[in-house]
C-alpha cells in the first residue's frame, strides 16, 4: 500500500500540470513569433505611411528602396489613398514636433490611422504595423496608436528592445497575428524583404 502513495501523488501532479497548461487563458497567450515570415503576406505597389509623424517612416521608404520595393512614403495619407496600392506599412512612432509640422493634432492622427486600417481591412490589403524606434518612441501615445490597428494588423515587425514588449505582444496574441522582433534596426531588413518576396 506504501508504494502506491508516492505513484498517486506523481500522478495527481501530473494531471494538475496537464490542466493548467491546457487552460485557455493560457492557450490565448501564445504568440507567433518568427524570424520572418515562412510566405509574402504582401504585394507591391506599398503605400508606406506613419502613426504619429516620426521619422521613423523615412527609414522604412529608404529600406524599401535598398530593396528595391516598389513603394511611395506618405506620412499623411488618408484612407481614401488605398486605392493605388496593393499592401500598407503603418510605421509607429509618436513625436510631438512632426505633429506640430501637419495641419491636425494628435486625437485627428488617431482617427486617420484607424480610417486608414479599417479601410485596409476592409479592401484585404495586407497591413504590416512596423515599430522600429525601440524606446525612443516608446510611450503612451506610441502604444494607443499601435491599439487603434492591432486588430487589422496582418504582421508586426519591431524591435526586441521595445520597453513594453510583452504589451504589444500580449495584444497581438489576442488577433493571432504573427511578430518578428528584431535585436536591432539593422536586422529589419531581413523580415521585411520576406513579408513581399
Amino acid at each position: 500500500m506504501q508504494k502506491f502513495i508516492p505513484l498517486g501523488v506523481c500522478f495527481s501532479i501530473l494531471l494538475i500540470l496537464m490542466l493548467v497548461n491546457s487552460s485557455p487563458a493560457r492557450q490565448n497567450q501564445h504568440v507567433s513569433a518568427y524570424p520572418n515570415l515562412p510566405a509574402p503576406i504582401g504585394k507591391e505597389k506599398i503605400l508606406i505611411t506613419s502613426a504619429g509623424q516620426a521619422t521613423d517612416g523615412v527609414i522604412v521608404h529608404s529600406i524599401a528602396e535598398s530593396l528595391n520595393l516598389q513603394a511611395d512614403y506618405r506620412p499623411r495619407a488618408l484612407d481614401s489613398d488605398l486605392y493605388d496600392y496593393e499592401s500598407v506599412v503603418i510605421v509607429l512612432g509618436y513625436s510631438a514636433n512632426g505633429l506640430r509640422y501637419t495641419t491636425h493634432d494628435y486625437q485627428e492622427e488617431l482617427t486617420r490611422i484607424r480610417a486608414i486600417a479599417k479601410e485596409a481591412k476592409r479592401t484585404r490589403l495586407p497591413l504590416i504595423a512596423v515599430h522600429i524606434s525601440g524606446d525612443y518612441r516608446n510611450d503612451r501615445q506610441t502604444f494607443a496608436m499601435f491599439q487603434e490597428i492591432a486588430a487589422s494588423t496582418d504582421y508586426f515587425i519591431g524591435l526586441k528592445t521595445m520597453k513594453d514588449v510583452g504589451e504589444y505582444q500580449k495584444v497581438l496574441a489576442d488577433f493571432h497575428t504573427p511578430v518578428t522582433l528584431v535585436s536591432e534596426r539593422d536586422r529589419f531588413k531581413i523580415p521585411f524583404n520576406a513579408a513581399f518576396r
